[in-house]
């Protein structure tokens, strides 16, 4: 449910306005993550992962790049936007 309706829906209603190029893939790939990480808490863990002082599973380790590339590419189309629309 997390996973697929409510990101739609998030989705959803951040796409209805126009955004900057790559707006809306940078919430998708930072929402997919944040769900999976979530999720992965409710789930039998493969194994678990040490992360500095934390103890997360296999499964979150592997949800955290996807948050970091989601933020990065909003950093970069929100930059860009921003650089652009002052021209």
């Amino acid at each position: 449910l997390v996973d697929g309706v409510l990101l739609f829906i998030v989705l959803w209603f951040y796409s209805r306005k126009p955004r900057p190029y790559m707006a809306v893939s940078g919430v998708f790939a930072a929402g997919y993550g944040c769900a999976r990480f979530f999720t992965e808490y409710f789930r039998e863990p493969d194994y678990e992962v040490m992360l500095g002082p934390w103890v997360i599973s296999a499964g979150q380790m592997l949800s955290l790049p996807m948050i970091i590339l989601g933020g990065a590419l909003l950093l970069v189309a929100y930059k860009k936007y921003s650089t652009t629309s002052l021209s």
